[in-house]
């Protein structure tokens, strides 16, 4: 798999607020993760505290076994819920630190999606994109209805239904796909999706030629935008086997293998017209 990452730091974001990992964390399992919290535990921010713990849990259990990445995933939420809740000094009554979380774990063409809070996960297939998560938030009309006595032009952001560390257990909910060739796949924090629209995402797909170029092309559109929380994002391309199925995402790649193919046909047509005028000429 190509993989890049990518981070633009916000006008308000606060210090440490956004983590992520992106690691080989045994032999043909890799580790995608991106995270944005608050709060810290003993002196380091709880995004960061977050993402270290599930990859260590998981660096643990797919070692030595890979048969079920679901079980995994969700054993490693509720390991780093678990120490967030316990060591920022939280209670039902009192939240010291949380953050939002999504990570995908491959293991070889085969992606395990474990999601909590609002980071989310795309899918780019056949020249769509499609949301492999969906947000633990109240937004819209549903923030509306919730907050009956404040108006909603107060609202500065979606309210959180569901975080990791803000409560004393946690199930996460996980997803499975499986990749195709050229597939891509990408993680972003919510000050990404908040900025850039989907169809922003989808062109930037297109029409980059790596992996590196869509997180470069989505994090310029940040610091345009002057983005107040900054944002993080993941971007991997599927490098499986072909399928018979045609595949538009990181299209440009695809274009230019067509033209060369049409061009050694042209080339391979003139030829033999050439030989055959030889031949058959007087």
């Amino acid at each position: 798999m190509e993989i890049a990452v990518g981070s633009q730091p916000g006008l308000w974001q606060r210090s440490g607020a956004e983590a992520h990992v992106a690691e080989v964390i045994a032999p043909g399992v890799v580790l995608l993760a991106v995270a944005d919290g608050f709060g810290n535990v003993r002196g380091t921010p709880v995004a960061t505290v977050t993402v270290h713990t599930v990859r260590d849990a998981l660096k643990r259990k797919v070692r030595s076994d890979t048969r079920d990445p679901r079980s995994h995933l969700m054993a490693a939420f509720s390991a780093a819920n678990a120490r967030v809740f316990a060591q920022t000094g939280s209670t039902d009554d009192f939240v010291a630190g949380g953050t939002s979380l999504t990570a995908a774990l491959m293991i070889d063409d085969h992606a395990y999606i474990a999601h909590v809070g609002q980071a989310r996960a795309y899918l780019c297939r056949d020249g769509a994109l499609s949301a492999l998560t969906e947000d633990d938030a109240l937004a819209g009309d549903d923030w509306a209805n919730a907050r009956t006595h404040v108006p909603t032009e107060a609202r500065t952001g979606n309210l959180l239904t569901r975080t990791l560390g803000t409560q004393a257990t946690l199930e996460a909910s996980v997803m499975h796909v499986r990749l195709m060739h050229a597939d891509a796949l990408m993680l972003s924090t919510g000050g990404v999706h908040t900025i850039v629209a989907p169809d922003e995402m989808l062109y930037a797909l297109q029409a980059a030629h790596s992996s590196s170029d869509v997180a470069t092309r989505l994090l310029e559109i940040l610091k345009l935008r002057g983005a107040p929380h900054g944002g993080t994002v993941i971007v991997g391309r599927a490098l499986t086997e072909r399928t018979p199925q045609a595949n538009d995402c990181f299209r440009p790649a695809t274009v230019r293998t067509a033209l060369v193919a049409l061009a050694a046909l042209i080339a391979a047509t003139l030829v033999a017209i050439a030989v055959l005028h030889a031949v058959f000429s007087p």
